[in-house]
């Protein structure tokens, strides 16, 4: 689909001076990768989130929610349609009872490492374990990001979003379902907040449990190169999909400048122009060379997105 000249003013008019047009995705995504947007927006508040929803939706344009852009894969040829970034989502309120418990109102937009040192900081605890973890905190809910035994579902209570036609949507803990690096919500919604509820700790512990996690991130996993985290998702807990790839020789391996991380065989690098073509044929060939030895299907954990060129 192509914008028409009178639906971009609208847009411009519904997010006046946050619209940008034809920029290139690359520039929004750990990745490194991706050709442009024809428009991007990044609305100042829910007010303005809610109308934008509405018209796209009226007018059937396609859009994307966008977060930090650390665990997606734009195509080169970019995306047609609206890209909708949450950056300006940024609240976050710490609320206890003065003595064991504390409830953490959260925006989409805010970093999710933010959020789990200031919770270390204020010696609350239930977060540690996802020290580290890129991105934003609406994306690590839509995908119940986690590291080890702890979940981004495990101390949320509340999710608030929006419809495809901006109306306000809360589920409660009974009323949301996650796995794996999954949350079931409304199809087309937008988290736009979320509530958790974390217990007081010590400060010792809570240090610790960090530092742990830190260590475990910069010794395993690679630093200082553009990726977009691990690819694929686990078969299982005693089957790592980076311990397989592994096995199978893919350390190293490289098209073009996208590269098998020599640390940690589930990251795909960027060693500065890879293309999406080049990270897609990475994963098409291991996954059909797992399939083919060790008779399992991985499943993608990053978001593959955008119109792929004519020759893909």
């Amino acid at each position: 689909m192509i914008l028409t000249p009178l639906q971009i003013k609208e847009i411009d008019n519904l997010v006046p001076g946050r619209a940008l047009r034809e920029i290139p995705l690359s520039r929004f995504t750990s990745f490194k990768i991706g050709g442009p947007a024809d428009v991007m927006v990044e609305p100042a508040g829910l007010y303005d989130l809610s109308r934008l929803l509405m018209y796209l939706n009226d007018e059937n344009i396609p859009r994307i929610i966008l977060g930090a852009g650390t665990n997606v894969l734009f195509h080169d040829a970019g995306f047609r349609g609206v890209v909708v970034r949450t950056k300006s989502l940024n609240r976050m309120d710490f609320q206890s009872d003065g003595v064991e418990v504390a409830t953490v109102t959260v925006a989409a937009g805010v970093p999710l490492p933010r959020l789990v040192n200031r919770a270390g900081e204020f010696g609350w605890t239930g977060l540690e374990d996802l020290w580290g973890i890129p991105g934003a905190f609406g994306g690590a809910v839509v995908t119940n990001a986690g590291a080890g035994k702890v979940s981004m579902s495990d101390p949320l209570v509340t999710i608030r979003l929006l419809s495809d036609r901006g109306e306000p949507i809360t589920l409660n803990k009974q009323d949301f379902h996650s796995g794996y690096r999954s949350m079931e919500i409304p199809p087309r919604s937008v988290v736009v907040e979320g509530v958790l509820r974390l217990t007081r700790g010590q400060s010792q512990a809570i240090e610790a449990r960090m530092a742990a996690a830190r260590e475990r991130r910069q010794n395993g996993q690679p630093s200082g190169v553009a990726s977009a985290g691990c690819v694929f998702k686990n078969p299982s807990p005693e089957q790592p999909a980076g311990l397989i790839i592994d096995r199978l020789g893919f350390k190293g391996m490289s098209v073009g400048d996208a590269q098998v991380s020599d640390v940690h065989a589930n990251f795909i690098v960027n060693r500065g122009k890879a293309r999406a073509t080049d990270v897609l044929e990475l994963v098409e060939t291991i996954k059909a060379r797992v399939k083919e030895e060790e008779g399992l299907e991985l499943d993608l954990e990053i978001r593959i997105i955008g119109e792929q060129p004519p020759n893909d």
